[in-house]
């Protein structure tokens, strides 16, 4: 049996990113510029440039020579960006859109994933409180703009498939809702569900009895007695149930794992760790210590919500479709990133050393960054006076 190897591509040329993203763009998520020389292609462009350097639309502006004015192009957008529902509906189009062939052709079930992002905000609303969410402490506001996605793992790449907006008032089972149905819609089959602790609620477990789905959630611990924590002990992993209560009327029992570690110096930790996980649909011979290796997977699932931080586009817009906009395409950007690692290296079943080291997600802005510069030009810095050191 020949042992699998590496085989490289062509070139790789950043330009074609770029173009390959504006052409999806274009064609659902068109722009109708009014009053103005400007093309769909500059916007992008610019957008594009803002996010890889994790800069303000202001900021890259100011920084590409052929760009037009930070308040001129907010105006066009702002005149040419369809309603919130609509943006919505055309970026999880793109979405699909960008899924590789191979996951509609094998139609075997994933693990998901889904996620709440929270993006600090410090402000007022634009026009109703609903935009802003109210969540503990972070970056010195209580105020946030959400994000609710769905992602799945395939050939250990991430893939997200759906990105919703979430207002004020949403329960979690109806972001968790929201997120299924997009799923259902696509078409794909679904193997276990993750999500955080945030997700672990009575309605949303509800919710996922109801679809049938296997699924795999952390137990959140409150307070410092009673509750969850009498379940904290003991001198081994073991399986028991649970209830959790929303009132006197709602409740739910379900099948709890508890699983202890030895963890030596990880997650900022030394010596026993204790963990509860609600799950269901799992094989009868799961062990605890299977459990806990499943749920590492999210944090890999995880790593894309993070990674997604370095490819968005900063503002201090009031405007919950800009701010949209500029989440959208940093999920449009990543699932490009994985797809160009998946094309710099294909498996084959000849002889061949040893694989080429991945591209990173950094190498991939610069080279992005260096692209745009080189086509639009940068500003010129001129000085008022000649400095010594540079005579």
């Amino acid at each position: 049996m020949l042992r699998p190897t590496w085989k490289p591509t062509r070139t790789f040329q950043p330009m074609q990113l770029v173009d390959v993203l504006t052409d999806l763009l274009r064609r659902s998520l068109p722009l109708d510029l009014q009053h103005t020389r400007l093309t769909p292609e500059d916007v992008w462009e610019v957008l594009a440039y803002a996010a890889v350097r994790q800069q303000t639309i202001e900021g890259a502006c100011q920084a590409l020579e052929g760009a037009p004015s930070g308040n001129r192009l907010r105006e066009v957008l702002a005149e040419a960006l369809p309603p919130l529902p609509q943006l919505q509906g055309q970026l999880n189009t793109v979405l699909r859109r960008q899924l590789p062939r191979a996951l509609w052709q094998k139609r075997r079930p994933f693990h998901l994933a889904l996620d709440l992002t929270l993006i600090p905000y410090h402000g007022q609303p634009q026009a109703d409180p609903a935009e802003l969410l109210r969540a503990n402490s972070r970056s010195g506001t209580t105020h946030f703009h959400g994000y609710a996605t769905a992602a799945i793992v395939h050939h250990r790449r991430r893939y997200t498939l759906a990105v919703y907006w979430v207002r004020g008032g949403y329960t979690m089972a109806q972001v968790a809702g929201r997120l299924l149905d997009r799923v259902q819609r696509l078409g794909i089959p679904v193997k276990q569900v993750y999500a955080d602790a945030g997700f672990c609620t009575v309605d949303v477990l509800r919710l996922l009895r109801r679809r049938q789905l296997p699924y795999l959630l952390p137990l959140p611990v409150r307070g410092r007695t009673g509750g969850v924590r009498k379940l904290l002990g003991g001198r081994k992993s073991y399986w028991t149930t649970y209830t959790l209560n929303s009132s006197r009327t709602n409740r739910i029992t379900v099948p709890v794992v508890v699983v202890q570690r030895y963890l030596k110096d990880r997650f900022g930790h030394r010596g026993r760790k204790w963990f509860a996980f609600v799950v269901a649909g799992l094989p009868p011979s799961t062990t605890p210590a299977q459990v806990f290796e499943w749920y590492r997977r999210r944090f890999a699932i995880e790593t894309g919500y993070r990674q997604m931080h370095h490819l968005r586009a900063r503002t201090a817009s009031r405007s919950p479709v800009l701010r949209f906009l500029l989440v959208g395409l940093a999920f449009l950007w990543l699932n490009l990133y994985f797809s160009v690692r998946q094309a710099l290296g294909l498996s084959v079943g000849s002889p061949d050393p040893a694989p080429p080291r991945p591209i990173t997600l950094t190498q991939l802005s610069l080279a992005l960054a260096r692209t745009l510069e080189t086509l639009h030009g940068l500003v010129p810095i001129d000085l008022r006076q000649p400095l010594k050191a540079l005579s």
